[in-house]
């Protein structure tokens, strides 16, 4: 325990310095502690380290940019600890290594390919959902608590496309008045479908009536409902209640994985609704602008030609450029 409490002491005093990898290395050491692996720290393998990489893929990390930023992030570590005397020559070397990149670069690839859900799929899942809850006389019980948290994950991601971890942090405000029918994300205003919201104000009631928790319009959605019952959610834990539901549903597509490293990976991870969701917003014409401010993510590529310093107001437009690219989705008409 010693060797883990220097250990933590060490990265934060590293981030106190130097705190733009304050994410990566903080996921690192959850990493560490999940894996018990915080008390030979000193003393990780190369293995160790591949299967914190392959837990990444899918959920934290999607593409280049950011294994890039791990990669520093980890390099950064690595030299402190070196600098503290600490005998992390070996691992410095081996994710700086070319081979270690183009490994993870490959993976990233195999992952991506079959992260957009197929339509039929996806619209099979949500018809699936729709009647397994419909269902009349279904117990209040823990086992329905997760499976109800589960199809809100599905249906906000494939209306609000951002990161899991985003997500996760959604605040929905004051969604149980009467007069709320939309959420504001990054100054845009997206529009609910009707079920969505009855199924978001279902399981904040679920919350308040079975574990005794209030709800307050200041806390995060998914925060609030795991707290109910005295968990701190991640993007990993909402992983397994997916597959929980998909199970439960016989959604055995869902449920496929490729081999990755030591590891089975799925072959539609967490991503796979966001994922889903831009491609088809891009493809319904949605501005590609009004969606860089929408989910934040780095697609310089494809913003070449616009000025983003111009973009900062006519909120209502972008609002409406992106729901109706929401509406016009394949798998609207089953939420």
């Amino acid at each position: 325990m010693e060797t883990g409490r220097e250990f933590i002491r060490l990265l934060n005093k590293l981030l106190s310095e130097e705190p733009k990898y304050d994410n990566e290395l903080k996921t690192f050491l959850h990493y560490l502690e999940r894996e018990n692996l915080l008390d030979k720290c000193f003393d990780l393998s190369l293995r160790d380290i591949d299967e914190f990489f392959d837990s990444l893929i899918g959920i934290k990390m999607g593409v280049l940019s950011t294994l890039n930023m791990y990669i520093a992030a980890l390099t950064s570590l690595f030299e402190y600890l070196l600098r503290e005397n600490h005998n992390f020559r070996a691992l410095l070397g081996y994710i700086g290594s070319a081979t270690f990149k183009e490994k993870y670069i490959n993976k990233l690839g195999n992952g991506s390919q079959k992260k957009v859900i197929p339509m039929d799929i996806l619209q099979k899942l949500l018809s699936k959902m729709e009647d397994y809850f419909s269902q009349e006389n279904k117990k209040a019980t823990d086992k329905l608590y997760h499976l109800l948290i589960a199809r809100v994950y599905i249906e906000l991601s494939l209306i609000i496309p951002v990161k899991p971890g985003d997500l996760l942090e959604l605040k929905v405000g004051k969604i149980k008045n009467v007069t709320v029918r939309e959420i504001v994300y990054n100054s845009i205003a997206i529009k609910l479908p009707k079920s969505v919201r009855t199924h978001i104000i279902e399981i904040i009631d679920f919350a308040e009536t079975q574990y005794h928790r209030k709800y307050s319009e200041e806390e995060a959605l998914f925060i609030f409902l795991y707290k109910a019952i005295g968990k701190n959610i991640n993007p990993s834990m909402m992983t397994g209640e997916l597959q929980k539901l998909y199970r439960e549903l016989e959604m055995n597509e869902l449920l496929q994985t490729y081999k990755s490293g030591t590891k089975n990976v799925s072959l539609y991870p967490l991503e796979s609704y966001k994922k889903t969701a831009i491609f088809e917003m891009l493809n319904n014409g949605v501005n590609i602008v009004y969606l860089k401010q929408l989910t934040g993510l780095e697609i310089n590529t494809l913003l070449a030609d616009y000025n983003l310093a111009m973009i900062k107001s006519d909120i209502d437009i972008k609002s409406y450029n992106i729901n109706s690219g929401i509406v016009n989705a394949a798998y609207f008409a089953y939420l």
